[in-house]
Order: C-alpha cells, then structure tokens, then sequence
C-alpha cells in the first residue's frame, strides 16, 4: 500500500509550518536529520493543509 503523505528529503527545510498546521498532529520534525517526518500515515485525513502550506512542495498527499 502507498503512503498518503509523502515528503521529499530532498525539499524539506524542516521549517515546522506543516507540524504546527497539522491537526492530526501526525507531523514531526525528526531530532536527527532535522526534516519533517510522518509518525502515523493511518491518522492522516487526507484534506492537504499541510501539503498547501509547505512553502518549498515538499509534501504530496495520495488520497488513494
């Protein structure tokens, strides 16, 4: 099965505006790499504030 939320390492500035918006609260910033990570796709719903508010494209929501 595909991931509803898809994030690219490569775009992602780890800014925060998506984990803060989110209201699934699914949305992390990994202490590590310091980019946004998903923590539940299951939780997702699907509605794409996030993916609208990422300033640089880096989320894609596949609401299949």
């Amino acid at each position: 099965m595909e991931d509803k939320v898809k994030i690219d390492p490569d775009l992602c500035t780890g800014c925060g505006i998506c984990v803060a918006m989110c209201p699934k609260q699914i949305l992390d910033i990994d202490p590590k790499s310091g980019l946004c990570k998903v923590t539940d796709q299951d939780k997702c719903d699907l509605l794409g504030g996030c993916e609208y508010q990422c300033p640089t494209g880096a989320i894609t929501i596949n609401p299949s």
